[in-house]
């Protein structure tokens, strides 16, 4: 479980990122419009590094139960 954490407070800080950038972004007047895209991408990143952590947290959780019922 400790191994978690990193990943849990890397995904936050990505999304958290990735959200600041793309509402500057959007509410923003940016001819490249890099600032959405860097959002966007940055945001989709801690979206998944999140998704990724909890799949394997509850897979874990699952095994461990498993194991003490045995």
């Amino acid at each position: 479980m400790p191994h978690d954490v990193p990943g849990i407070l890397f995904g936050i800080v990505c999304f958290g990122i990735g959200a600041v950038l793309l509402h500057d972004g959007v509410s923003g007047r940016d001819p490249m419009q890099a600032g959405t895209i860097a959002g966007a991408a940055v945001l989709s990143f801690g979206a998944v590094t999140l998704g990724l952590v909890v799949r394997d947290r509850l897979k874990w959780k699952r095994e461990l139960r498993e194991d003490r019922e045995e």
